[in-house]
């Protein structure tokens, strides 16, 4: 039992990880998803308005800078102040003459007087397709930043042109992109967060859900080591799903069925050495009594000695029975099936006992109301189910009664019809009327030497035929038994 707790305890813990990991996985694929997808988005729609911005500022300074007026430092100033204070990043602005030589730069306030002369082409290739008027889209690159660091900034790009000048500079807009990092960042975490605090209420759930699980499975794997132990009678009672009431349904079934098979055996068993026991126990006393008398007559040893034959044949019989049932259970008996004409049949079966219901004066009659009814079957073997049902009719029926056999065609089948005036069989023993050894009137059948097995063959016989065989009776009026054989196509 202990063992079932551990080994159920750690199958809950291992759903429980086999959720972790499968919902951990798929939260990871779908943050990477997630968080390139937006920062793809925030990305571009940087680049977009920066790329905007350089148009504007070139438009609004073009004829202050063919001009060269002085204040355009200021301009250029006050428009960086406003794109940083719209777009919350430090935003710095260049102005490049049609050299690529800086002229003005918002950093720096001072005129170009003061101001440190630098060709940008070599150091930024776009300049060059920029003053040749071409449209370059802006970019974001990570320049080395404080203490061994990155830092990610974007450029964005714009001629500044003239009327009657044509292209006399470039605009440069360099915008740092940390506040956009810290938010990605802040996103990220966010989603790592709360992708860890829903993995960890899945697994506790998952682990919640799993004991409702692995509670029927558990009670199951008892129920099965019982049985193996050899206590059949065991009944489990599984809620939950329908997967799994259906499960403990199946398994309730099964073990019905094995504890009746079981208990049919110990029955069959304990009948069939009773069966066998009492022939051999007349035996015995027959030849210990002959061993014993002192008597030296023929007469008395003629008669012990035929009942010991009696009892010889009967135990063979039997034995005979029992071959014959184990053969059919095992499916090793043969029936070869030929045109049997049903109305030659039953007049065949009843000959042996016609002679039966005579010496009892038992009337014994066959009514067909089609006589030209053929099925497909072996005809010896049906004629075994004929006799033995017929037999038992004319055994369990008093002196002087009736039994009749009528054959008549069903929807697809002919049917045999036999009816007793006898003792009839008590409801309760209906549905035992085809175990073996099973017996309404025991002490009866034994003094008449039947074998217990008759209805047993010919239930089995009819089967393989593809038929069926059913009986209705009233307790103290009589019996009737219907053999459904199927006709010959």
């Amino acid at each position: 039992m202990q063992t079932n707790r551990r080994i159920f305890s750690t199958l809950r813990w291992k759903i429980a990880l086999a959720y972790l990991v499968v919902i951990g996985l798929g939260f990871l694929i779908i943050n990477i998803s997630i968080m390139e997808i937006f920062e793809k988005d925030m990305i571009k729609s940087k680049k977009l308005a920066m790329q905007k911005y350089a148009i504007e500022v070139a438009q609004q300074i073009s004829n202050m800078y063919s001009e060269g007026d002085p204040d355009i430092i200021f301009e250029i100033q006050e428009i960086a102040d406003d794109i940083a204070q719209k777009e919350g990043e430090f935003t710095r602005i260049l102005i490049l003459n049609n050299k690529g030589v800086v002229d003005y730069d918002s950093y720096n306030v001072i005129g170009p007087e003061g101001l440190l002369k630098r060709n940008l082409i070599e150091d930024i290739p776009e300049i060059k397709e920029v003053l040749e008027g071409h449209q370059i889209d802006a970019k974001d690159i990570y320049i080395p930043g404080d203490s061994n660091s990155f830092k990610r900034v974007m450029y964005a790009y714009a001629p500044i042109t003239h009327d009657e000048e044509g292209i006399i500079g470039a605009v440069i807009i360099s915008t740092s992109l940390s506040s956009t990092e810290k938010l990605l960042s802040r996103t990220r975490n966010m989603l790592n967060l709360y992708s860890a605090i829903i993995s960890i209420s899945i697994i506790i759930i998952s682990f919640i859900i799993s004991s409702f699980i692995t509670k029927p499975l558990n009670e199951l794997t008892q129920g099965i080591q019982k049985m193996s132990q050899g206590h059949l009678d065991q009944r489990v009672n599984i809620t939950g799903s329908k997967e799994l009431r259906q499960l403990g349904q199946a398994f309730n079934i099964m073990s019905e069925k094995l504890e009746n098979l079981d208990k049919a055996r110990n029955e069959f068993v304990s009948n069939a050495s009773h069966e066998l026991k009492t022939p051999l126990s007349s035996m015995k006393i027959l030849t210990e009594s002959l061993l014993h008398m002192d008597i030296d007559d023929p007469a008395i040893y003629n008669e012990f000695l035929t009942d010991i034959d009696n009892e010889i044949d009967r135990l063979n019989a039997i034995i005979t029975d029992l071959l014959s049932l184990v053969h059919m259970d095992d499916g090793d008996i043969y029936i070869q099936k030929d045109e049997v004409v049903v109305k030659d049949l039953i007049l065949k079966s009843i000959k042996g006992v016609q002679i039966l219901a005579e010496k009892r004066d038992i009337e014994l009659t066959t009514t067909f109301s089609d006589e030209e009814l053929v099925v497909d079957g072996d005809e010896m073997k049906l004629q075994q189910v004929i006799i033995n049902i017929v037999d038992n009719a004319i055994k369990y029926t008093p002196d002087g009664g009736k039994v009749w056999i009528e054959v008549y065609k069903g929807l697809d089948s002919a049917i045999i019809k036999v009816t007793d005036t006898g003792i009839g069989i008590p409801k309760e023993d209906i549905q035992k009327i085809f175990d073996r050894f099973f017996r309404v009137d025991k002490a009866r059948s034994r003094s008449t030497g039947g074998t217990g097995l008759g209805l047993s063959i010919a239930h089995k016989i009819v089967l393989l035929h593809d038929g069926n065989i059913h009986v209705t009776s009233k307790e103290g009026k009589g019996t009737t038994f219907y053999i459904e054989l199927p006709l010959k196509a």
